[in-house]
């Protein structure tokens, strides 16, 4: 099979991995986008959240309010009933604020009937003369029947009633002001009445009094109240209010101090009178919003009707991306995600979540401060948790793809139960037959007389035996979880890979050798005897892969360590000892039992090591204190009392074959000094 061939569907998988996890992500986006109550999410979270971390806004000083508060009715004697106060005060209200220049004025109070006395003349002659007030009307809905649908036929009509005919005459205007609630919160404002397209509503009546006879489209020279009166004309009729802040962010002059006080100077601006207070639970006229006090103070009609006018003048409306606009950059986010998610490992990718949702919030929020711009935020939270799990899930399942794929790789080369253990314990190696470079202990075993039994020995035979043999000599290394990669002659080479500091396989590559000895102890040879092994333990940096040309490769260990534990092996011949590991093995490790035997420059080395013997977790020989003493005196270059401890350890223990190793080399006088550390012997 080409190369070309066998990129082909991986390619294939990948693009397929991608789109998925980029459709299960914009997926996920639109249905936190489109599903019922996903918008009343957005308003209750999202909403609060924007306006709180904006925090108040200086509100444009082209509208103030003049309260009718209850501090007010106190200063000028007047009832604490609203309803109970002369209309001689709004005429003088309207007579003052008319004179300080107002551009209009509106007012949120229903004068519904006449009243006795001479205060509505005064009234209607303050509106009349001002030219530019705006009367509140009142919208009521009634139910007429249709008569020729039946007794139950009916229709529900929304009725504009006008205040006192001789006010409402006077006035430039008559307009109603009814708030939608989404579901129980002021967040928009009708600038006509739904039930009436034509009829402004009390901010866009003010607006469109200050502004007669507006030509559309602007000219380039044309004011703001000339540009927002073309957009009041050509825009939405609902809009989403962009609140200035909490209560009384708009400014408020009460009515006290307009009567009784100098009125500042408002050429060009738009006075709203309405009911006003700066406490609660006094406040009656009150609509719950986003910006609403902690104590329970929300916005009044006349504030919110203030704000929708400034907005309308600066046309600073709450505005939405388009639906189309939105779906389209979901779509594409979608992708970015996908193919982010899917190229990080789990730790990267949450690491990187977490970043984008903070990205995610930090980009809303500058939509929104400086554009006035309201994007949605669960939609893009969602897509970031919906690509984050489906590229995990994906990649999980591919991991268990390659694991399959390991053993597949590795089959041609090692039986299965080698197979499997590759594929659990080695760290790092690719499910593809490229090598790769780890770090492992490495166990090298040699059986002493086996040339010899093939001599003597059928071909048959020796191959049973040398079944046997391997059986006993492998099965401590399968349960230690080594990994054998080698069988040549009467030789084996296993690994542990080690995973950082490694103590857990120098530990199990340790056990398994002692075992091993164990096991081999009641090996029988035909005829009776033995097959002495002696093993070497040493650990580094390998190459793991397979080796060979054209149609023959081999699963090997390649380095320096392998050859290094294959000298460690070799030196216990001439040792007289079974198992020999260098100090980067043994360092650290409890329960298992060795000893120091020297520091030796091994065949084809320059290097000198330190080396040990394991005897397993027997307990320490009574000489190896004495034994101790005479390596001390080598590395100090006493020949004398190093023959003299050695001599004393053989007369204890006459099987110590390094002690007469020591002995027979000090005879020769060919012991060498090294680094200045200990005595060494070049094997």
């Amino acid at each position: 099979m080409s190369r070309r061939s066998i990129r082909v569907p991986v390619r294939r998988a990948q693009s397929l991995a991608y789109v998925g996890v980029a459709g299960l992500a914009w997926l996920a986006g639109l249905l936190a986008w489109q599903l019922p109550g996903a918008d009343r999410l957005e308003r209750d979270l999202t909403l609060p959240w924007l306006f709180a971390s904006r925090g108040a806004r200086p509100a444009p000083p082209e509208a103030l309010i003049v309260s009718i508060d209850s501090a007010s009715a106190s200063r000028l004697g007047l009832p604490s009933r609203f309803a109970d106060w002369p209309r001689t005060i709004y005429a003088d209200l309207i007579r003052r604020t008319a004179a300080a220049g107002a551009g209009v004025i509106a007012i949120d109070v229903f004068f519904a009937r006449a009243r006795l006395g001479a205060g509505d003349a005064g009234l209607a002659d303050a509106i009349a003369e001002a030219g530019n007030v705006v009367l509140f009307g009142r919208m009521r809905r009634e139910v007429q029947g249709i008569p020729a649908a039946g007794g139950d036929g009916q229709v529900l009509v929304d009725r504009l009633y006008r205040p006192y005919r001789r006010f409402a005459d006077s006035a430039a205007a008559v307009a109603p002001f009814v708030l939608p609630k989404a579901p129980a919160r002021v967040d928009r404002v009708w600038l006509y009445h739904p039930a009436a397209p034509t009829l402004a509503t009390l901010p866009a009546a003010a607006l469109r009094v200050q502004v007669p006879g507006t030509v559309c489209p602007p000219p380039p020279a044309a004011t703001a109240l000339q540009r927002a009166a073309c957009d009041l004309a050509a825009g939405e009729p609902e809009r989403l209010l962009n609140f200035y802040g909490p209560p009384h962010a708009v400014r408020v002059l009460s009515a006290a101090d307009v009567l009784r006080g100098t009125v500042p100077d408002l050429r060009g601006q738009a006075v709203f009178i309405g009911h006003i207070e700066k406490y609660f639970p006094a406040q009656i006229d009150s609509f719950p919003t986003v910006v609403g006090r902690s104590d329970g103070l929300d916005l009044s009609g006349v504030e919110i009707a203030a704000t929708a006018y400034l907005n309308l003048l600066r046309r600073e409306f709450l505005v939405m991306p388009p639906v189309s606009a939105l779906a389209v950059c979901l779509a594409l986010s979608a992708l970015a995600l996908a193919g982010l998610f899917l190229a990080l490992s789990v730790v990267p990718a949450l690491v990187l979540a977490a970043a984008l949702v903070g990205g995610t919030y930090l980009a809303v929020l500058l939509a929104f401060s400086r554009w006035n711009m309201w994007l949605p935020l669960v939609p893009w939270l969602a897509q970031i948790a919906g690509a984050l799990v489906a590229a995990i899930a994906l990649r999980a399942r591919a991991s268990g793809r390659e694991r399959a794929q390991m053993v597949a790789a590795f089959r041609p080369y090692l039986p299965a139960h080698v197979v499997q253990a590759v594929v659990r314990d080695a760290q790092g190696v690719s499910a593809t037959n490229r090598p790769r470079t780890i770090r492992a202990v490495c166990l090298v075993s040699d059986a002493a007389g086996y040339a010899a039994l093939g001599e003597r020995l059928p071909a048959r035979q020796l191959h049973d035996l040398a079944n046997r043999y391997f059986a006993t000599l492998l099965e401590p290394i399968q349960a230690q979880r080594g990994i054998v990669t080698d069988i040549v002659g009467d030789s084996a080479l296993a690994l542990w890979p080690v995973a950082q500091v490694g103590l857990g396989a120098r530990h199990r590559a340790c056990r398994a050798a002692v075992d091993i000895q164990a096991a081999l102890a009641k090996f029988q040879l035909p005829g009776g005897g033995h097959l002495p092994t002696r093993i070497g333990l040493h650990v580094g940096e390998l190459v793991l892969g397979p080796v060979g040309a054209g149609g023959h490769f081999e699963y090997r260990a390649i380095g320096d360590v392998v050859n290094t534990a294959s000298r460690i092996e070799a030196l216990n011949k001439q040792l007289g000892t079974q198992i020999l590991a260098s100090a980067q093995v043994v360092a650290g490790l409890s329960g298992i039992e060795f000893r120091a035997v020297g520091r030796f420059v091994l065949a084809g080395k320059t290097q000198a090591l330190d080396l040990y013997e394991l005897t397993g977790a027997a307990p320490r020989a009574a000489t190896w204190p004495l034994f101790e003493e005479a390596l001390a005196a080598c590395a100090a270059g006493d020949a004398r009392a190093a023959q003299g401890a050695f001599r004393a350890v053989l007369a204890a223990d006459p099987h110590d074959g390094v002690a007469a190793f020591y002995l027979t080399a000090l005879g020769r006088g060919d012991m060498l000094r090294e680094d200045g550390a200990m005595v060494t012997v070049k094997t």
